[in-house]
């Protein structure tokens, strides 16, 4: 098993990169100067064959820039590749106003056009949003100000912010993003208590300046949106994603029908710990144990927990173990995070990877997504690799939810609760509170759209009474109202509405996983091949899921009591 990158297959030195760029430059000058020659045919053709050579450039140059962050060099190419990136972008809208000429169905012309077959999902999306169609040039240039908007935000809450200083156990503090994230899991309860109350005045400092950049940010979407022909950001990230409105209503109403579970937890949590009042912070402590896992000893449990997808699908993993797709350990200088680098070429996963077992999951995590994309590669042409970013996180959450129940059942009785809170505590999470950040964001874009005064205190409020409604066990402190400011993903670039995506991908890999441990994998794996050569909501139907039905809701909330009264169980023992 590899634990380093291996990058042969996009270049292999840095000489071969260099010529790669000299060469993309000539072909895109040559498509350029003949594009108005060629057949629509072979316009696509040569576009995609340039995108994925921009793909590889790009990824080449990003990955080895995240290995060693200090490194100007590769910082310099990894501009460079994004800039190669652009000089396709008045290609693509030329091709996009050639096939907003053609006047027969979708499917009339491709009878008629046989060989454009490979091309019929993008034909289907073009053509789908024609009325929302504008030059691609101004929508780069308003995500480029959101980004800088991002970047503010960042640089303000990890750098400029005025930090509150708290005593924690004889020791002065300061109440910041890192130490807030290393003590609201102690076991203290006044070690807690304590960093939380400091954390939440740290950004009641800056509350007038964050909450300027939310509503700058989310104007300029509103504005983006306007000027495609939707009435609002949430209509445009359902036709865009090529959603249903019911799926949003379907969640909302599952999640307030179940309330009485998140509650009931809530009471578990508060007598496990023996209080009398239970609040926020109470939800975020971490138990002392914590078996240490070798990367390999991980690996071997994910295995384990994955065998139930079948011979093919460990095929495929062990591919992807074997193939020098994973970067594994931490090193001077290397990107701090995690993450899956989804690509045509070769799916890449870096880690930064901890003996702990909570880190274990992550690997089954990051594992879903890169055989996800070996799968789509092998069966799709580049034009249908891409997908929905609505389904990005299934493949991933399938996985972690498997390797976290196998854990479970694998422990020990002594340390069976410790492994089935963890369980609890991230579905909770994604099910009850990326919905409540939904219902947040959604009622404050609502006044924007509808040119309404906005101020800091609204939004504050609006937050503290969608706290109240979903976490009414809990004893709410004022300043929660402070706490959506760290939600990044209210923030983060050009992602919209993006924290619903969290508990949809979560219910749909608990309605998944039914299917597995019922013997059905077959679905799942068809699943997996389709990229982005289907339809977003065909491609789950494929998998056996259809979210405009209310039934599947329903399904994971049997699946989170069960859960529940495992919990319950053992406690009572």
């Amino acid at each position: 098993m590899k634990t380093k990158w291996d990058f042969a297959d996009f270049f292999v030195s840095i000489p071969h990169f260099l010529e790669a760029i000299a060469l993309y430059q000539k072909d895109v000058e040559s498509l350029t100067d003949c594009l108005e020659t060629l057949s629509l045919e072979q316009q696509l053709k040569e576009y995609y064959a340039l995108s994925l050579q921009a793909e590889k450039l790009i990824s080449y140059a990003e990955l080895h820039f995240d290995l060693d962050v200090s490194n100007e060099l590769f910082l310099q190419y990894k501009n460079q590749a994004h800039m190669e990136k652009s000089k396709l972008e008045p290609i693509k809208n030329k091709i996009n106003k050639e096939i907003l000429k053609i006047e027969l169905s979708l499917d009339d012309y491709l009878r008629k056009n046989i060989s454009m077959k490979p091309y019929q999902m993008l034909l289907y999306e073009v053509l789908r949003l024609k009325d929302h169609t504008i030059s691609s040039s101004t929508i780069q240039n308003e995500n480029v100000l959101i980004s800088q908007v991002n970047s503010l935000y960042t640089t303000l809450v990890n750098v400029e912010m005025p930090v509150e200083e708290v005593e924690i156990q004889g020791d002065k503090v300061k109440a910041t993003f890192k130490n807030y994230n290393q003590k609201i899991t102690s076991q203290d309860r006044e070690v807690r208590k304590t960093i939380f109350t400091g954390f939440l005045k740290s950004l009641k400092n800056c509350n007038k300046s964050i909450s300027g950049f939310f509503l700058l940010r989310y104007q300029m979407c509103y504005d983006i949106a306007r000027e495609e022909g939707y009435t609002s950001i949430l209509d445009s990230v359902i036709c865009k994603d090529d959603l249903d409105k019911r799926i949003f209503e379907n969640l909302v109403s599952s999640v307030h029908e179940h309330f009485p579970l998140l509650n009931r937890y809530i009471a578990l949590k508060k007598r496990k710990l023996g209080l009398e009042e239970f609040h926020f912070y109470d939800l975020t402590i971490n138990s002392d144990y914590n078996p240490k896992f070798t990367f390999l000893e991980g690996v071997e449990l994910v295995k384990k927990a994955l065998q139930p997808l079948g011979k093919e699908y460990m095929k495929v993993l062990l591919s992807v173990l074997n193939g020098g797709m994973l970067d594994v350990f931490p090193s001077k200088h290397k990107y701090g995070g995690g993450y899956h680098w989804r690509n045509y070429t070769k799916p890449m996963i870096l880690m930064n990877y901890k003996e702990n077992f909570r880190e274990v999951a992550t690997i089954g995590h990051e594992l879903g997504h890169a055989v996800n994309g070996v799968m789509i590669r092998d069966s799709q042409e580049f034009q249908n690799f891409h997908f929905s970013i609505f389904l990005s996180e299934i493949a991933s959450m399938v996985n972690e939810d498997r390797v976290e129940k196998y854990m479970y059942t694998q422990a020990e009785e002594k340390n069976k609760i410790i492994h089935l809170e963890q369980i609890i505590d991230k579905k909770i999470t994604a099910i009850f509170f990326q919905t409540m950040l939904f219902e947040f964001q959604r009622e404050v874009c609502s006044k924007i759209e509808r040119g309404e005064s906005i101020s800091a205190d609204f939004i504050n409020r609006t937050f503290y009474d969608f706290f109240q409604k979903y976490y009414s066990a809990i004893v709410l402190d004022e300043d929660v109202k402070y706490l959506w400011e760290t939600r990044i993903h209210l923030f983060y670039d050009v992602h919209r509405y993006y924290n619903f995506q969290y508990a949809i991908g979560e219910i749909v890999a608990l309605v998944i996983n039914q299917h597995i441990d019922e013997g059905n994998i077959e679905n799942y794996l068809s699943f997996l091949k389709i990229g982005g050569s289907k339809p977003t909501l065909e491609a789950l139907s494929i998998a056996g899921v259809d979210l405009l039905k209310k039934d599947i809701y329903q399904d994971a909330f049997v699946d989170l009591e069960k859960l529940l009264n495992e919990y319950e169980e053992l406690l009572g023992k």
